[in-house]
């Protein structure tokens, strides 16, 4: 390829000028219509125009002549003036290869029949060098070139496509202009010790020279030294090459020559000092510096490159303000649409809702929904419901790849698996996961719904292993599940447990603590009659008044009354999944038994009630007027009260396994002391009903029909308040004590493996390493020989801890990482952060249940699954959502968005 070499004579310039213009002049014959493939608003006008005032080199045009007529054929462009562009190319200073870069795709791949085709390349390759990061985003119709943005401002775009990196090594570089603008925002700076002063040697007869290293300095005539950062060592060629030459010198020097370069050393002093003296130097100095004063706003695709970075600032701001409306929506799990999508409407949805909200106080999205608002399909606005859905699945990907981040990184993981079916009857299951931050802090993720899965173990372990698959994820590292106690769970043959312990056997299976200790206190309530009696007289009431306003309002203007209650508890509802509902409705009926007795005998004297009300109100008053049910009252209400506190403590996710143990013995401890209690409780049930005597006393004694050979035997018949005290009390205090300790051993037995821990001070040498070769037994895989001897010196570093960071396991690993020791203690910091991701309850499965019950209500029971499970990710995570940078990812989405631009 020719190239028009720039000559001190102006002559020469003209008469080349001349003869490209007859060239041009011939080509415009054959072609009779240009533009065809150069972006809306721009035509061969503009950009000729512009290269007056670009920075263009004169073997651009040649480059530019050469390969249009292989790029622009069968075009529709008239009044082309192609003289002015190879005259203006005088002024012009753009490396050769620019143009030639632009052109260089053949226009066979565009179907010529289609006007609106566009041709589009993005590129999303990040670029590192001297602190600075750099991508090139490039739009590519025909003739336009590549633009150059900083990273901070703009970063990777939607599609992408190979890009050459400009090396460090400069005999490597390609120059073009994707590399000229790299190169020219990251400028390369020379590092003296990476050169090999062994590899420049030059061996000339007898004579051996190296390249001295003070040829990167000049001294000046004042004694200062200056450090030429012009000069580019090749760790390729083992030469020197000048680094403004080399990207727009006109001539062939040594300094610019790829294939060489300079390597005569003993002349290196001489030449280095012509050439920084040189008019070819001073010229290419001059070039670098127009290119640098313009900011990459440069070349022939000047005018593109501004209108590209003006629409796409606009389209950026657009997506901020619809970004944080949708941050505001799905992370309190509101509903997005309405039954249209019209600006002024009163049923377009909270989405659009909330854009006309801010538009009032906002100039900006106010002028843009007049202008895009309601043009309908076809028309860009940024605000349609597709492009919210497309932001809806973005954030979630966001976030959802942000949680996965994390646990790879801290690797120890434990599985939260629940599930529950939604208002359309669909099974959904809830995945969560549970590992600990690098501070040492527990945390729970949920990670989505897996709907219809199906209840058997196989079924479900078949779905959570995928799911972790396409997370990236290694079953492997598992060491924990938290289950409820359903067979199908927790089944240690064919339940979910069972199953994922193939894939991990040190996956350690641990019952909800919260839904077992709920189980506990639901068994024991009903292990006898009375108590039996008792929950269904409860849920009498409530159902009695709640069915009925005038009841239920007759009963709350008693509660007004009441003055001597400070605080008035309104009946509450027993449920069976509601941990807390137990102790609700005892506290409910212990602060309002008085106004529950008067409601109903004012409902029995109201002539107005129909005869079934009066009969069931009277039937409810003789239950509980007796002492037996205020009895229960008196004894469940502080029972309850500590398992309702101790039920919350659980539930929370910064606990481990030794609080649970802790807790559980304090419950059982608890328990026993209550047992001497009955007096107590007796003494407190009379006052409250005003009766003495239980019922039971006045009541004939049954007698039990003796069988042949049958003598009649003497047994122990207890009445009254003996009986209340030996069938009822102390039975269901019993079977609280035993089913405690019964579930407690599921804590303890893990617990006893790390427990050793929190009593390091007071264990013996010997005792620590039993303890510490039982670990390394259960994790051969994770914990090494090594872990003996780390604790022995342990022991004598936690001496300084505080007694708060030694209370539990968690705060001895928060301790452990801010004292900075976890190097100097590996495999004890390994230790406690498998201890401290084990679960304690599957509670934020549970928790993702309300959600879901908020997101797929009635009215949007029509939710795809990927919809369904992405609001509740940004709802349930959304401290994530609110902490994750969004610009990179609103420049991503609007880069790709603004370059969809139809040619004319």
């Amino acid at each position: 390829m020719s190239s028009i070499k720039k000559r001190p004579g102006g002559a020469e310039i003209k008469r080349k000028a001349v003869a490209k213009a007859k060239k041009w002049e011939e080509i415009s014959k054959k072609i009779p219509k240009l533009g065809t493939y150069f972006s809306m608003n721009t035509n061969v006008e503009s950009l000729i125009t512009n290269a007056q005032t670009a920075v263009i080199c004169p073997n651009e045009v040649t480059s530019f002549e050469n390969n249009l007529p292989n790029v622009i054929a069968n075009n529709n462009h008239e009044n082309t003036n192609f003289e002015s562009l190879i005259t203006n190319a005088k002024t012009a200073v753009i490396c050769p290869n620019e143009v030639s870069y632009s052109v260089k795709n053949p226009p066979d791949a565009i179907d010529q029949n289609d006007k609106n085709t566009t041709i589009e390349k993005t590129n999303n390759k990040d670029f590192t060098s001297n602190s600075h990061t750099i991508e090139i985003f490039e739009t590519c119709t025909v003739g336009v070139g590549p633009i150059c943005l900083l990273a901070n401002e703009q970063n990777n775009v939607s599609e992408s496509v190979e890009t050459e990196i400009p090396d460090i090594d400069p005999a490597l570089w390609k120059i073009n202009s994707t590399s000229i603008n790299y190169l020219l925002l990251n400028p390369p700076k020379q590092n003296l010790k990476l050169i090999h002063l062994k590899k420049t040697k030059r061996v000339i007869g007898k004579y051996v020279r190296y390249l001295p290293l003070n040829i990167f300095y000049r001294k000046m005539q004042n004694g200062e030294t200056r450090f030429r950062d012009w000069i580019l060592y090749s760790q390729s060629k083992y030469s020197l090459f000048c680094f403004q030459c080399l990207l727009f010198g006109n001539k062939k020097t040594l300094f610019e020559n790829q294939v060489k370069g300079f390597t005569d050393w003993k002349k290196c002093y001489d030449k280095i000092s012509e050439h920084e003296k040189s008019l070819t130097h001073a010229q290419s100095v001059k070039s670098w510096h127009l290119r640098m004063i313009n900011s990459g706003q440069c070349g022939i695709d000047k005018e593109m490159k501004k209108e590209t970075l003006n629409n796409l600032s606009y389209w950026k701001n657009v997506l901020h303000r619809v970004v944080e409306t949708l941050k505001f929506l799905t992370s309190r799990g509101l509903a997005l649409r309405g039954q249209n999508e019209h600006f002024g409407s009163e049923q377009n949805g909270n989405y659009l809702g909330c854009l006309e909200l801010i538009a009032k106080f906002d100039p900006f999205i106010s002028e843009h929904i007049k202008k895009y608002g309601n043009k309908g399909h076809g028309n860009v606005s940024f605000l349609s419901s597709t492009i919210c859905d497309e932001f809806i699945i973005l954030m979630c990907k966001t976030v959802f790849d942000e949680i996965t981040k994390q646990v790879k990184n801290r690797k120890y993981f434990s599985l939260i698996i629940d599930s529950t079916p939604d208002i359309s009857k669909t099974d959904q299951l809830t995945i969560a996961l549970r590992y600990v931050m690098f501070d040492g802090t527990p945390v729970e993720r949920f990670i989505g719904l897996l709907p219809s899965v199906g209840h058997k173990g196989k079924d479900m372990k078949k779905a959570v292993v995928e799911k972790l698959s396409n997370m990236n994820i290694d079953i492997k590292n598992c060491r924990g599940q938290a289950y409820d106690n359903a067979s199908n769970m927790s089944g240690m043959y064919n339940g979910l447990q069972s199953q994922i312990k193939q894939y991990s056997s040190n996956a350690e299976f641990i019952p909800c603590s919260a839904h077992s200790l709920n189980l506990v206190g639901s068994n024991a309530a009903e292990c006898t009659p009375e108590g039996t009696n008792f929950i269904f007289t409860a849920q009498m009431i409530y159902n009695f008044f709640a069915l009925s306003t005038y009841r239920w309002e007759l009963l709350c203007n008693l509660y007004k009354d009441n003055t001597n209650c400070t605080q008035p508890t309104h009946l509450k509802k027993l449920c069976t999944t509601r941990w807390s509902s137990r102790y609700d409705v005892c506290i409910a009926l212990l602060r309002g038994y008085d106004k529950i007795k008067d409601a109903l005998v004012t409902i029995l004297n109201d002539d107005l009630q129909k005869k079934e009300t009066k009969h069931e109100a009277l039937s409810i008053l003789k239950k509980i007027s007796t002492l037996e049910f205020a009895f229960m009252i008196c004894m469940w209400t502080p029972i309850l009260k500590r398992f309702n506190a101790t039920s919350l403590t659980l539930q929370s996710v910064s606990i481990d396994l030794s609080t649970v143990v802790k807790l559980y013995e304090s419950l059982e401890s608890y328990v026993k002391e209550v047992r001497n209690n009955f007096n107590q409780y007796l003494l407190e049930s009379q006052q409250l009903c005003g009766k003495v005597d239980f019922s039971t006393k006045s009541s004939r004694t049954k007698k039990r029909v003796l069988f042949a050979n049958e003598t009649k035997s003497k047994g122990v018949v207890h009445e009254g308040s003996e009986k209340m005290k030996n069938e009822v009390f102390l039975v269901i205090l019993d079977y609280l004590i035993a089913d405690l300790n019964r579930r407690k051993k599921s804590y303890s037995n893990i617990n006893n493996n790390f427990g050793f821990f929190l009593n390091l001070e007071k264990e013996n040498t010997e005792n620590i390493k039993i303890h510490a070769e039982k670990l390394i037994d259960i994790y051969p895989d994770d914990i090494e020989n090594d872990f003996i001897e780390e604790v022995i010196q342990f022991k004598d570093i936690i001496c300084n801890f505080s007694a708060e960071n030694k209370s539990s396991v968690i705060n001895m690993l928060k301790a452990l990482i801010q004292s900075q020791l976890s190097s100097t203690f590996p495999n004890v910091e390994i230790a406690l952060r498998i201890f401290c991701s084990l679960p304690c309850s599957n509670v934020t499965g549970e928790r993702s249940f309300s959600v879901l019950k908020r997101v797929k209500n009635y009215l949007r029971s029509s939710l795809s699954n990927e919809k369904l499970s992405a609001l509740s990710i940004l709802s349930i995570e959304n401290t994530i959502l609110k902490q994750i940078e969004w610009e990179q990812i609103i420049h991503k989405f609007a880069s790709g968005k603004v370059t969809r631009k139809k040619l004319i």
